[in-house]
């Protein structure tokens, strides 16, 4: 889907997402409904920090996501929040550096939410606060993408290059996200995309 804007196709609710446990054997993930963030023509966070995954989900008017499918290094989930139907494909990264964000999750989303018109929506929660108003990057093989970031969160420069990114996505065996930290310092996430067509799908096909 193009915008206007590149922050313009957030949906607050669907952007708190927040990661309860790890996906290893299947492990739950629950979206919680958060306020949305006063952050006027610009893409609410895609999830919560790091440091909430942690705390439980007990409070009231949370929806629990339904997993679909699990292939290789990826998953899919669909979730009902009131109205609003969410699907998401989601993998978290494999190896990442440097050594002291090792114990703070990286997740890719690729996520679609038919109420709005978004499909197949590509983001990233690096759960440490990011440098803005630089380019990052994602890159899969000879390929290479401009990423925007916003907080603890990426997205594609150019919201039209997501057709052609989930392409080299299912050609490719893997991608590394090169980003800066606020502080500065070079940061890299490397994902699996093994799995990665046949979940997208799922997750598509369940928000038709």
């Amino acid at each position: 889907m193009i915008s206007s804007s590149p922050f313009s196709r957030a949906n607050a609710s669907f952007r708190r997402v927040l990661v309860a446990a790890a996906m290893a054997g299947g492990g739950t993930v629950l979206l919680m409904p958060g306020e949305a963030a006063a952050q006027p023509a610009q893409r609410a966070k895609p999830a919560a920090a790091a440091s909430a995954a942690a705390t439980p989900a007990a409070s009231g008017g949370q929806g629990q996501a339904m997993l679909l499918e699990t292939s290789g290094k990826w998953q899919a989930f669909s979730s009902q929040q009131g109205r609003a139907k969410v699907c998401y494909a989601l993998s978290k990264a494999e190896v990442r550096l440097p050594a002291n964000l090792k114990d703070i999750e990286g997740m890719f989303f690729v996520s679609s939410r038919p109420g709005e018109g978004v499909r197949n929506e590509i983001s990233f929660v690096m759960n440490f606060d990011l440098k803005e108003g630089v380019e990052h990057q994602a890159i899969i093989g000879n390929e290479r993408f401009a990423l925007v970031a916003k907080g603890q969160n990426m997205w594609l420069k150019n919201p039209a290059e997501e057709p052609r990114m989930l392409d080299a996505m299912r050609k490719g065996s893997g991608l590394e996200v090169k980003g800066t930290s606020k502080r500065g310092n070079p940061t890299s996430d490397k994902y699996s995309l093994a799995g990665i067509s046949q979940v997208v799908k799922r997750a598509e096909d369940a928000c038709k």
